[in-house]
């Protein structure tokens, strides 16, 4: 095995006097432990040499007797679990790079042997000089968040990096630096909205070792010197609200060359300014305060949502500007009027046995409206209830019966007005509607019949449709030929179109004569859509 100092080659002690060496080295907190030079390679137990980034150091120590002396510091070692030696720990602070001594003491308490370590000390780097430096910006002699200002400092080594801590008047910011001599650019943090004077922090990288100094501030000697050892901080800027718009009589826009006053709450600035950017208003007194502010409509069509009159404020001592803006709305154009229905054609009911039929009619504005429209029916149909909804969309039912007209109808009596007053007598789109089908119903044939009443009118022939003839059980077809009389099986036609009622007939004239209760029926005979 290898010779261990102090101890002879056979495992004994030199001279009864022990044994001791130093076995490894690392920092006791941050830092870092480098160039270890070993006596007994590749073994690697007795420590030579090594190079340490800090003089607070944690001494591995292995010994013949538990009572030891590092440094000068004593330590007792605990036995080692396999019984033929002692080691520990022992902490220690160097005053500088040179020879680490540990040294064993026997049972009775007498020096044995030494053991030398020779320790070089790199420590990190030492800010020697911050301050801040380079002015406020421009004439501010306040800082708000996100300002920039500089800090100059110098360290007594080379660094690469700079790290300004967030504290105080800084928010965190890592900048590469080199040489030792450093200007960087901090932000400035949010700290509230008083005036209040304060510090920065930074530390630096070592850029042979990466190891970290200790942090400085600006302040560390007590200096107050604004701008050099301390900045003051606020992030105070101005507020700006907005409240109630008041437009002409019951209107909630302009038009023409109205005026509406808007109030507005402005709180913390110097200087102010209203403007409107889409040029739509004109403001009176754009750099007064006042509440309400007085604006005119001086151009733009329709607009309800685009903000048009904004408010600049800003406060001087740390350049903080806020802008606000706020629709007025303006309504300058007549509003264009949808009237939809639900199906292309509406279908009737209420005779023989069916319900009237409630059809939702919709009136779109491509404006908002100021409140509700009216228009009345045509020949066909009756309105029921009023106009629902609001803005630009409205709805109202429609109950078509089957006694009603069938064709197409031309709404009537149109008013919508916008919202600055406006009024709308045309329909743009949708000006007529078309009144015509109706909902299945069942018919009843009389004892030996082929004919039964059809209380509604057919307009469109074709669109014709039943299920079954309950005679026969098999469906119901429908006659291609209109008014045909002939005898066809499980067949039906209508004996006239645009009257009401008119005539169905069974052209099946076998299952007629059968029909001896009058209990036969057609089901489910309607005119689709």
């Amino acid at each position: 095995m290898a010779l261990i100092k102090g101890q002879a080659a056979g495992g004994g002690a030199l001279d009864g006097a022990g044994w001791v060496y130093i076995a490894d080295a690392a920092t006791q907190a941050a830092g870092t432990v480098t160039s270890k030079v070993w006596q007994d390679p590749p073994g690697n137990t007795i420590l030579q040499s090594f190079t340490a980034s800090s003089a607070d150091l944690r001494i591995s120590v292995r010994a013949s007797y538990p009572s030891v002396d590092v440094d000068g510091t004593s330590a007792t070692l605990s036995r080692d679990a396999g019984g033929g030696y002692y080691s520990g720990q022992v902490d220690i602070t160097v005053a500088g790079s040179g020879n680490i001594i540990a040294k064993v003491f026997t049972g009775d308490g007498v020096e044995g042997d030494s053991d030398t370590t020779a320790v070089t000390l790199d420590l990190p780097p030492v800010i020697t000089t911050l301050s801040f430096t380079g002015g406020y910006p421009g004439s501010q002699t306040e800082l708000k968040a996100g300002d920039a200002f500089q800090l100059t400092g110098t360290t007594d080594k080379p660094i690469d990096l700079v790290e300004i801590q967030n504290y105080e008047a800084l928010q965190f910011a890592s900048i590469g630096a080199a040489g030792t001599v450093f200007t960087v650019a901090g932000t400035v943090a949010d700290r509230g909205d008083a005036a209040v004077l304060r510090p920065g922090r930074v530390r630096v990288r070592d850029a042979a070792t990466g190891a970290f100094s200790a942090t400085r501030d600006t302040n560390l000697a007590g200096g107050s010197t604004d701008g050099v050892d301390v900045v003051v901080c606020s992030d105070l800027r101005p507020s700006v609200g907005f409240g109630a718009i008041s437009y002409p009589g019951a209107q909630q826009a302009l038009k023409g060359s109205e005026t509406a006053t808007v109030i507005n709450a402005v709180n913390f600035y110097d200087t102010i300014l209203y403007d409107s950017p889409p040029g739509q208003l004109l403001v009176t007194n754009p750099t007064v305060e006042e509440s309400p502010k007085t604006v005119q409509r001086i151009a733009g069509g329709y607009n309800v949502s685009t903000n048009n009159l904004r408010v600049t404020a800003n406060r001087v001592a740390n350049d903080a500007t806020t802008v606000s803006s706020v629709v007025v709305r303006i309504a300058n154009t007549a509003v264009a009027i949808t009237v939809s229905t639900p199906a292309a054609r509406l279908r009737s009911g209420g005779n023989d046995g069916t319900s009237i039929q409630n059809h939702t009619i919709t009136m779109q504005g491509n404006q908002q409206l100021l409140n509700a429209p009216s228009m009345d029916e045509g020949a066909a149909g009756t309105f029921i209830g009023s106009w629902s909804g609001g803005g630009a969309t409205w709805t109202r039912t429609l109950q078509v019966h089957d006694n009603d007209p069938k064709g197409t109808f031309s709404w009537a009596n149109l008013v919508a007005t916008n919202l600055a007053g406006l009024v709308t007598t045309t329909i743009t789109t949708g000006a007529q509607y078309v009144a015509e089908a109706f909902v299945a119903r069942d018919l009843t044939f009389a004892a030996f019949l082929q004919t039964t009443t059809l209380n509604v009118a057919v307009v469109t022939y074709g669109q014709l449709r039943a299920s079954i003839f309950t005679a026969t059980n098999q469906p119901a077809q429908l006659n291609p030929v209109q008014g045909d009389t002939s005898n066809i099986v499980d067949t039906f036609t209508v004996l006239t179109i645009g009257t009401n009622p008119t005539t169905l007939f069974w052209n099946d004239a076998a299952a007629a004569s059968s029909n001896s209760s009058g209990t036969a029926q057609i089901i489910a005979v309607e005119e689709i859509v």
